[in-house]
């Protein structure tokens, strides 16, 4: 009796194919996807980037950047209760949770840019209980290469 793989030789050149041109469609989409997920990069680029959090709030009619030292802030709930909220609750992927401090963007700039912006939806999504912060704001300079690149600035409004 034989097994499930056990192909005869058209289904074998068809698995083959198959999973050739699934193979071709991942290193196709490596490249082509802003982390480069799945593709190569056979040298590494020399790029840092210095994150910096804030918050947008709104005081007397005005609205201010708060900074948030550390990753971490206190704000009020709808019933004026203060709740501790924190950066490194939802954001442990490094990089992105060494707040205020030059550090090697692994995988290139453009992932961590990309994964930053992404961190940052993740965490004003997940913050419900903070009633005061309109929206999370961060600033990335960016170092490309020993080339400064500039400022990078992110905003995720609070849902």
């Amino acid at each position: 009796m034989g097994s499930v793989l056990d192909l005869g030789p058209r289904a074998r050149r068809v698995f083959a194919l198959g999973y050739a041109l699934s193979l071709a469609g991942a290193i196709a989409y490596g490249q082509l996807a802003p982390d480069h997920v799945f593709g190569f990069q056979m040298f590494n680029e020399s790029s840092t980037l210095e994150i910096t959090l804030f918050r947008e709030v709104e005081r007397g009619g005005v609205t201010e950047l708060l900074p948030i030292p550390d990753g971490e802030w206190d704000a009020p709930d709808g019933t004026g209760t203060i709740h501790h909220f924190s950066w490194n609750d939802r954001v442990r992927v490094s990089p992105l949770w060494r707040l205020g401090v030059s550090v090697h963007a692994s995988y290139g700039l453009d992932a961590q840019l990309f994964r930053l912006e992404r961190a940052l939806e993740d965490v004003a999504t997940h913050t419900p209980l903070d009633h005061e912060t309109r929206a999370l704001v961060a600033v990335a300079e960016t170092v490309r290469n020993g080339r400064p690149a500039g400022s990078v600035r992110f905003r995720a409004v609070r849902r």
